[in-house]
């Protein structure tokens, strides 16, 4: 019998914490930094070829830098987030990809989360989050802004007063693309994005 996804993320929300009390930070207010690796699927996407050659314009893979300034509870947080990243457009289809070394893009955010601790594991703790997100990219001397959201899985370890977070992301929103810095045949695709990050973070 195939379990239904609303009641999977049910049980997660009220399963009770195990050892909690060890695993999270003291409530009140942290402040962190948050450095992460971003992949991303393709914003740009030419619909006139075959799905099997069509070429795609996407950010390439890139490093994302941001403070955090959290509020945290006994099982909930809330968090602000500032950031920035750096990377380059990247052309490419199933057999060719083509990294444009001339220009850069950049991608400033703000973004919030309301996460929950669902489990304690060993001295830390398992928790999920999710929350919307405002990115303003700089591609090619002009600004623009898209409007999205993320979700995360963190893993969260206790270092004396401290906090160690490793956390996995998945974000989605605009594409910073649009068909004229291509081509007519290009269509907009949305933005797809994958992290993979460290946060340190202390209270305050």
């Amino acid at each position: 019998m195939r379990v239904p996804p609303w009641l999977i993320a049910t049980i997660l929300l009220v399963l009770p914490t195990i050892g909690l009390a060890q695993a999270v930070a003291p409530p009140g207010w942290q402040l962190g930094i948050l450095l992460e690796s971003v992949r991303f699927s393709r914003g740009l996407v030419d619909a006139a070829s075959p799905s099997d050659i069509a070429a795609g314009l996407r950010p390439s893979a890139g490093t994302a830098l941001a403070l955090t300034l959290a509020r945290s509870g006994a099982v909930w947080r809330g968090e602000l987030v500032a950031g920035w990243a750096g990377m380059r457009p990247q052309a490419d289809n199933e057999s060719v990809a083509v990294l444009d070394r001339t220009t850069h893009l950049t991608r400033m955010r703000l973004g919030a989360a309301l996460e929950r601790s669902l489990l304690g594991i060993g001295a830390g703790s398992l928790a999920l989050g999710a929350g919307p997100t405002l990115d303003w990219w700089r591609v090619v001397g002009e600004d623009r802004v898209r409007v999205g959201g993320a979700a995360l899985v963190a893993l969260r370890l206790p270092l004396g007063t401290w906090m160690l977070e490793n956390r996995l992301g998945l974000g989605v929103s605009g594409s910073p693309f649009v068909p004229e810095d291509v081509g007519e045949t290009y269509e907009t695709r949305t933005l797809l994005s994958v992290t993979l990050g460290l946060a340190v973070r202390a209270p305050l």
